[in-house]
């Protein structure tokens, strides 16, 4: 089965989503937008064998606003994160990789740096340096990327330095519940031979199979924010009902 990897998003030290809960589970659930930490160990709880975070304010010029909150995820929970952020110098990726977080996923650095992003993988291995890309039509949303790059393009520069995994997205599903492209995906497996972790568009249990089709091809994992957090999936309910019955057994 591929993985299945839940991500919290974060913006000034709060998280940009909260569950839908259950009836009896609002105070719960709207305590976990400003606890960050308490989503992350509920996700574990919830049986998440990794984490993926997205540090927005990192990615609009801000690497300060979430340090102590991704801090307290990393040290909080007994699972790998993952980190997707703006790294700026191979000194902040070391930064992050010694302070706790297991992988971290690079994109300008591969472009801009591309020796001292060799030396990275050399020295803490392709497990836990990783790429990752955004595209729109095939084509790279990259600022570092002149001329513009094809997602394909970018991950085999990627490959050439020694990382084995790519992480990929797509503007035209993400945040959408469409479900991704599986003939995109699988193109970029097929022409890239690494492994691919899908991100975004997951709404149901019939993406997660078309996605578990690509297995043979690299697809071995999924990133799914929004999905999660809207309770798409049938386990949750189960969850979600018995976190009800904790809250209300808690306040008596």
């Amino acid at each position: 089965m591929i993985l299945v990897i839940p991500s919290i998003d974060l913006r000034g030290g709060h998280c940009l989503r909260c569950i839908t809960g259950e009836p009896g589970t609002e105070q719960l659930y709207s305590s976990y937008s400003f606890q960050p930490e308490n989503l992350a160990k509920l996700m574990r709880r919830e049986n998440a064998k990794t984490l993926h975070i997205t540090d927005h304010d990192s990615i609009e010029g801000d690497d300060t606003a979430n340090e102590k909150i991704i801090n307290d995820i990393v040290h909080g929970i007994d699972i790998p994160v993952e980190l997707l952020r703006s790294f700026r110098t191979v000194s902040d990726v070391e930064s992050q990789l010694q302070n706790g977080i297991y992988r971290v996923v690079l994109n300008s650095l591969i472009l801009t740096n591309p020796e001292d992003v060799r030396q990275l993988v050399s020295k803490y291995s392709a497990s836990r340096i990783i790429a990752g890309v955004r595209a729109k039509g095939h084509i790279t949303v990259l600022p570092s990327a002149t001329p513009p790059l094809t997602a394909v393009e970018f991950a085999l520069k990627a490959k050439q330095l020694g990382i084995t995994r790519l992480i990929y997205t797509d503007v035209s599903w993400e945040g959408t519940l469409c479900g991704p492209d599986t003939d995109l995906l699988k193109n970029i497996a097929i022409e890239t031979g690494m492994r691919i972790t899908a991100a975004g568009g997951v709404s149901s249990p019939q993406h997660l199979w078309a996605l578990q089709e690509l297995h043979p091809f690299g697809l071995d994992s999924v990133i799914v924010g929004r999905a999660l957090y809207e309770n798409k999936f049938p386990c949750q309910k189960i969850w979600r009902q018995a976190e009800a019955r904790l809250e209300v057994a808690t306040d008596r």
